[in-house]
């Protein structure tokens, strides 16, 4: 069995971006160093837009750029095309077919954060810094609960 990566959670942050009359987007990102050595931090980014997410991958932050969407939309072009993971209509077929997807636990971690009451958000990032992923308890997301009640999402 191929032994897992092991990655160390050094920041996390959240924010809404409101578009005015556009629906609102929510951006999470995630700063993970891989447990190597030559470990380089690497970022998890979920992006949510009325329900459907898209996960990246980069090897710096897109949280600002992503946050500000019509500042440069060759930048988002570029990050769309070169850094997704996973983007879906709904979180149902990330949960059902996650067995082939990188860093599942981040980017549960992820969906956690952007998902949860802000006052538990905080306090889960705040006491998740600088330990290991896979040392940490992730709450489950109310999109997890239900896709393992067999609900719709709304």
């Amino acid at each position: 069995m191929p032994k897992t990566k092991q990655y160390q959670i050094i920041n996390a942050r959240v924010e809404v971006c409101s578009g005015g009359p556009d629906p609102a987007i929510i951006v999470a990102e995630v700063e993970l160093m891989p447990q190597t050595a030559k470990g380089k931090p690497v970022f998890y980014t979920l992006s949510e837009a009325e329900g459907m997410p898209a996960f990246y991958k980069t090897k710096e932050s897109v949280f600002d750029k992503l946050m500000n969407p019509d500042e440069d939309e060759d930048v988002i072009s570029d990050i769309v095309n070169k850094h997704t993971l996973y983007e879906g209509e709904s979180y149902d077929d990330f949960f059902e077919n996650h067995k082939d997807i990188e860093c599942y636990e981040g980017l549960r971690y992820l969906i956690y954060i952007m998902r949860a009451d802000w006052d538990k958000t905080k306090a889960f990032i705040k006491k998740t810094k600088g330990k290991l992923l896979n040392e940490i308890d992730i709450p489950k997301s109310d999109v997890e609960e239900d896709w393992e009640n067999g609900e719709d999402e709304d």
